[in-house]
């Protein structure tokens, strides 16, 4: 079942939209509150940043291609998938 995650769940909603409008099915994953301005301080200051990902998209039907497609182009990292 292909993977992947996001530092933004808008991005991923934005992916799994995308892989419905394509037919196929995804599902988001939320993770809880976001420190918003930690993370803009840390951002402005120049201070390098880790990958925190905050949502999951997980599809059960799409072809790993088009799912790795979307995932790119929604900024997420793919997790899990046979490419």
């Amino acid at each position: 079942m292909p993977t992947a995650a996001f530092e933004s769940e808008p991005q991923a909603s934005a992916a799994a939209i995308v892989l419905k409008e394509l037919g196929f099915n995804s599902e988001v994953f939320v993770r809880g509150a976001n420190d918003f301005e930690e993370r803009t301080r840390s951002f402005l200051s120049g201070s390098p940043t880790k990958f925190e990902p905050n949502a999951i998209l997980v599809s059960s039907d799409a072809d790993d291609e088009r799912f790795l497609r979307t995932v790119q182009r929604h900024y997420g990292i793919v997790v899990r998938g046979d490419l």
